[in-house]
């Protein structure tokens, strides 16, 4: 897979913890790193959503990559996190990566139902407010999938919506609920921490009527998201 080779823009400070560094960029669908390291040689693969990150940026990402490869344990770079949650990092890279991720339709209108409708219904009860999904994205999957009946990508703040619950046979509030549980994860935000399904998260997502007589009917289609 082509990479882009940015080792000398952050070798000043991969230097200080291994002499001989390669760091490349990859065109993934999601942000990601990895590396690998022995001795005093580390080879690092991050996505190339950041090829635009100022050096600064680049060198404190690459750092803490570096100390995690030494056994430590350190937190997302404040650098890191301020460029990622910024909305012109978030507009200008998710046009990418909508064209990376196959499996949506890039439409939120599906056979039966306008997924703007279900947002347009939790508004209009409160649940959300439109701060929660501001500068956001939603659509059908094109596979209808019963495992996953929704995902938010918080990075780009894009939501997906299983095609399974485009169906007349789903009720309105099973569609509701889905998008809902999707809409607190872009109230959340990134999180570089990975945990999304908080104590916090949950008691918002116990807000909403019925929820569980919701789930125990969206598990008869697979799980909640």
């Amino acid at each position: 897979m082509q990479g882009i080779d940015i080792t000398e823009r952050v070798r000043p400070a991969v230097s200080r913890y291994y002499p001989e560094a390669t760091v490349t960029m990859l065109p993934k669908k999601d942000y990601f790193y990895a590396f690998s390291a022995k001795g005093g040689s580390i080879e690092i693969r991050m996505s190339d959503y950041l090829a635009d990150a100022p050096d600064p940026v680049l060198e404190d990402v690459a750092e803490s990559i570096c100390l995690r490869a030494k056994g430590k344990k350190v937190a997302a770079p404040a650098s890191f996190l301020e460029y990622v949650r910024d909305p012109d990092f978030i507009t200008q890279n998710r046009p990418t990566y909508i064209r990376r991720s196959k499996n949506l339709t890039r439409s939120d209108i599906g056979t039966c139902f306008a997924l703007s409708d279900s947002l347009q219904r939790l508004m209009d009860s409160g649940l959300i407010l439109p701060s929660d999904i501001e500068n956001s994205y939603i659509s059908w999957t094109r596979r209808d999938s019963a495992r996953r009946l929704g995902f938010c990508s918080t990075m780009f703040r894009v939501v997906g919506i299983s095609s399974i619950l485009d169906s007349e046979d789903v009720p309105d509030d099973y569609r509701d609920y889905v998008v809902y549980h999707e809409c607190l994860h872009l109230r959340q935000g990134y999180r570089s921490s990975g945990t999304y399904h908080t104590q916090v998260f949950r008691n918002w997502e116990r807000m909403y009527p019925g929820w569980q007589s919701i789930e125990a009917g969206l598990r008869k289609l697979g799980t909640t998201s």
